[in-house]
């Protein structure tokens, strides 16, 4: 709207000078796109390139896209809404004196004074509210703009401040394209600063990449070596290259912006490449290495199993976990430091690995649970597809019977699915291409199937549950055992489970008329597990001592999150499922006021296939709904005249 307004007083002004409607149109559209254009990164590059500092002065002064970018971030910023609001009332304003003016001798004059005096106006608000934040409305869902009550929380907590050292490229050596970067991470940092209560403190270090030469930086000698540039960069401040648009085309720039963190003693913690991309999960980043650096030592995450998962293993290591594989064999037990124990599609456990993993479970031990029922097999051949299935035994049945949960064998379809790319040969593998195949096994979670209520999926928006199975939950056998579920995520209502054979057949990916139903396939149970009963299995190899570590941790209440698939987490999928996983870990690692930071991120939707039942009602709305609608409009305003006319000729017979 307030685009819109800025647009049309400023058309409507521009269009009183010329007295063709045709040159009105033109002048106006030329106006309006060429205010538009000065506000745009492309346009202050080409004038930044002819003339250092034209562009950029232009945009923040005359354009508007800046402006307007911001309230599309879900933002109502005062600043900018005074911004649009001043050169309306100015353009409005201008508009009616020319039009009340023209004609009058001497006007020429007076308007050329007025115009010179709003324009003088606007450029003085604009320079005064370029810098100044007077209030600022987060509207978004979530308020992903502002700073969450648990950074104030773990702010609030620590001993002493924790300091930030802010190390950038000056402004004027920036890119025209981020010119702005430093301004924005200040803001950000001003507003952590005043929500911590003291507990966060900042500095700005100007440092330039020209100052350092040669291949090897740290190597650098000479005149122009800089003695602050170089012991930065043994600190690991680096500096990166950045593409920016030139006259002659593309070129790249080294820049520097990264992030120190300091608390008490520890050595300072470099957050790298600070770029606008990244300024959304500024928030966390920062507040997550402070909570980090509180800590003793940096959690462990003991995996079992792992075969095929080398991507999220190196993904929680980037996340600043230490990673202990661990065989759970007489040599190998579950380590007793162990933050957080993932197992990752267990196979074929032998008795005594369960007995351990419920020992560890009542012992307090928090743990993750991803297990996979089955493994699918698309064979294209000839044409023709065949989609075979092949059991898997976890070996932990069991052991998850006597909490009053499992994992169902039968196969769990959904229509809520997505498809996915099958390689036929080898070339399609390199290439990307293949057969696109669409099955109820490969099932999506969206939003709506999400426990909207608990941390750990608050804030999730989809996730791709391919493979996966339904869980079993025992509510009374839970109960009396005195732990506590909650139910994680579950598939549609329009999901079936189907009796498992060798091969997928027709009938079973046919929705059945009735028995669909939502499933449960993850799931977080809470409480102090029962001990398994002694005395423990014999390992498989007896010749060697039996491991006691295990066996000498107290009782405690733990934490088991439950999932009914492990596919979903391999490297080829981790990416569309990696929040949901990351998630779970640094809830049992860390709490749930760092999640609360971590999903802050603007929502994403999915739109599925419509039946063609739905899209012909759709289409129907839309070809048709306008055009009635208009013909309504028609027909209503020829009966309303008609009626007027009939009245008016009876009144004038009435009167005659």
């Amino acid at each position: 709207i307030l685009l819109g307004g800025f647009f049309l007083a400023l058309g409507q002004l521009v269009s009183g000078f010329a007295k063709d409607q045709i040159v009105a149109f033109v002048l106006s559209l030329l106006a309006c796109f060429g205010i538009f254009l000065l506000g745009t990164n492309f346009a202050a590059t080409a004038l930044d390139s002819w003339i250092e500092g034209l562009g950029t002065l232009l945009r923040e002064l005359l354009g508007v896209t800046g402006r307007y970018s911001v309230f599309t971030r879900g933002i109502v910023e005062v600043a900018d809404l005074a911004f649009f609001l001043v050169w309306i009332a100015l353009f409005l304003f201008l508009n009616g004196l020319h039009i009340e003016g023209r004609g009058r001798r001497s006007f020429a004059a007076l308007f050329t004074l007025c115009t010179g005096l709003c324009l003088g106006i606007g450029l003085l608000c604009n320079a005064l509210l370029r810098d100044v934040s007077l209030a600022r409305f987060d509207w978004t869902e979530g308020r992903i703009h502002s700073v969450s009550p648990a950074t104030q929380r773990i702010l609030a907590g620590l001993h002493v401040p924790v300091q930030v050292s802010y190390y950038v490229t000056p402004e004027e050596d920036m890119p025209t394209e981020i010119k702005t970067l430093e301004r924005d991470v200040l803001d950000r940092l001003e507003e952590l600063r005043l929500v911590s209560g003291g507990k966060l403190t900042y500095k700005r270090v100007h440092m330039r990449a020209a100052n350092v030469v040669g291949g090897d930086p740290l190597a650098a000698q000479g005149p122009r070596t800089d003695p602050l540039e170089k012991h930065m960069l043994e600190k690991g401040v680096e500096p990166f290259s950045v593409s920016a648009m030139r006259q002659t085309g593309s070129v790249s720039n080294l820049i520097y912006s990264s992030l120190g963190v300091a608390y008490k003693d520890t050595p300072e913690v470099i957050i790298p490449r600070i770029v606008p991309d990244s300024l959304g999960d500024l928030e966390y980043m920062l507040v997550s290495t402070a909570f980090r650096l509180t800590r003793a030592r940096e959690p462990v995450v003991a995996v079992i199993g792992g075969e095929g998962f080398d991507l999220l293993k190196r993904v929680l290591q980037q996340e600043k976990y230490r990673i202990r594989p661990v065989l759970l064999s007489s040599q190998d037990s579950i380590p007793a430091d162990a933050d957080v124990l993932l197992v990752l599609q267990p196979t074929a456990m032998n008795e005594r690995q369960a007995w351990e993993l419920g020992r560890a479970l009542a012992a307090g031990q928090k743990t993750i649970m991803a297990v996979q029922t089955g493994q699918w097999d698309y064979d294209l051949a000839q044409g023709s597809m065949a989609v075979n299935f092949t059991p898997l035994d976890s070996g932990l049945a069991r052991l998850l019977e006597t909490l009053g949960v499992s994992v169902d064998s039968r196969i769990l379809m959904d229509e809520q699915n997505t498809a996915i790319r099958v390689a036929r040969n080898q070339f399609d593998e390199m290439v990307g291409g293949g057969l696109s195949v669409k099955l109820p096994i490969q099932i999506v979670l969206t939003k709506d199937n999400m426990n909207p209520a608990d941390p750990i999926t608050t804030r999730l928006d989809n996730l791709f549950y391919l493979w996966g199975a339904a869980l079993n939950l025992d509510p009374e056998k839970l109960s009396r055992i005195g732990l506590h579920p909650t139910v994680l995520a579950s598939s549609s209502s329009k999901s079936w489970l189907v009796e498992t054979g060798s091969h997928l057949t027709q009938s079973q990916v046919t929705p059945p008329a009735v028995g669909q139903a939502s499933f449960p396939v993850a799931a977080r149970i809470s409480g102090q597990f029962p001990v398994p009963a002694d005395p423990p299995p014999a390992w498989p190899d007896a010749d060697n001592p039996t491991a006691e570590a295990v066996l000498e941790r107290p009782l405690a209440p733990g934490e088991l999150i439950l999932i009914g698939g492990a596919a979903m987490f391999s490297d080829d999928m981790l990416q569309n499922n990696v929040d949901f996983l990351m998630n779970a870990v640094e809830f049992l690692a860390y709490g749930p006021d760092l999640l609360q930071i971590r999903g802050k991120k603007l929502p994403m939707r999915l739109i599925f296939d419509l039946d063609p039942q739905t899209t012909t009602i759709w289409k129907l709305s839309t070809y048709c709904l306008p055009a009635l609608a208009i013909a309504g409009l028609a027909l209503s305003r020829i009966w309303s005249r008609n009626r007027r006319r009939a009245q008016y000729a009876r009144g004038m017979r009435a009167s005659a």
